[in-house]
């Protein structure tokens, strides 16, 4: 079964793959979005051609269309924390975000990728918290 991708849905100027026999082409994101590109576009960022004809082996811009779960906010999770253990929790995050970053990370403006849940999930074990709440939700979506 082939998958379906809405050309829309890349970011712009994703750089696609014209290679239609790669042995990886059905999950590849870089081949589905180019199937899916209308008629009416002129112009996109390609690989080259040539570069692909001098791979051996598996190739290194293969991109799995495989959906991610990305988590969308974490303020529940921190809410239920005592005061001074918040604190230290929030001082953490804001460190290794940037403090911009925290608070739209926090409110689910930006997601979280599985390698940033990780991180969150890490800073909160230790600053002590031995069962973290989920995040506040959860989306599947590729990992452009």
């Amino acid at each position: 079964m082939k998958t379906e991708i809405d050309y829309t849905q890349a970011p712009h100027n994703y750089t696609i793959c014209l290679n239609q026999e790669c042995l990886q082409a059905d999950t590849c994101l870089r081949q589905l979005v180019e199937r899916s590109i209308p008629d009416h576009i002129q112009r996109c960022s390609v690989v080259m051609p040539k570069y692909l004809a001098s791979l051996k082996g598996a190739c290194p811009l293969y991109h799995s269309s495989a959906k991610v779960r990305f988590a969308q906010g974490f303020i529940k999770m921190i809410e239920h924390l005592p005061y001074k253990q918040m604190r230290m929790v929030i001082a953490q995050l804001s460190a290794h975000f940037g403090r911009r970053t925290y608070y739209r990370v926090r409110k689910g403006e930006r997601l979280l990728s599985p390698s940033e849940q990780r991180s969150v999930l890490d800073i909160l074990k230790s600053c002590g918290v031995s069962h973290p709440q989920e995040f506040d939700a959860y989306i599947e979506l590729y990992n452009w």
